[in-house]
């Protein structure tokens, strides 16, 4: 979507803090038409701004393991393919390919200690993968725009 409406901006930073909102509810906070917000959300959904809707959720209060990795390709490896291979584990929440001493950066949420060292031995054996070092994420401040702690 190359042509942004001048209340999209508004309108995502909206949904990013309460995805529930009615578009009325919407509307009311933007003084426009709940019909206008409607058609702008469609446009954001068909155009893969607003690509879904999920839930926040506290890891600490749901007693998860987060882990941050950091994850070192070999050389001449197809980065591409080995972040859908990590993203295909169901404990892995996002994957992102970054610049600096590593190539991709992961947040897995494993329910034990014991289920964090099986990803990582699963991680470090995928194909193309010199190196996968955890990290454990000692408090969550803030996930998917919402800060955890008041």
């Amino acid at each position: 979507m190359t042509h942004r409406n001048d209340h999209d901006a508004e309108i995502l930073r909206l949904l990013t803090k309460d995805s529930r909102q009615s578009f009325r509810e919407l509307a009311k906070q933007l003084n426009i038409s709940h019909v206008s917000v409607s058609s702008r959300v469609k446009a954001l959904e068909e155009s893969g701004v607003i690509m879904g809707y999920t839930s926040i959720t506290d890891p600490d209060k749901l007693g998860y393991y987060p882990l941050c990795l950091r994850i070192a390709a070999s050389q001449g490896c197809d980065l591409s393919e080995i972040g859908d291979e990590v993203a295909d584990h169901p404990e892995i929440n996002v994957v992102m390919r970054v610049s600096g001493d590593c190539e991709l950066l992961a947040l897995a949420m494993c329910e034990t200690r014991e289920s964090a060292l099986v990803l990582l031995d699963k991680i470090n054996k995928i194909e193309g993968i010199a190196r996968a070092e955890s990290h454990i994420v000692l408090e969550a401040i803030k996930m998917g725009g919402i800060k955890l702690k008041p």
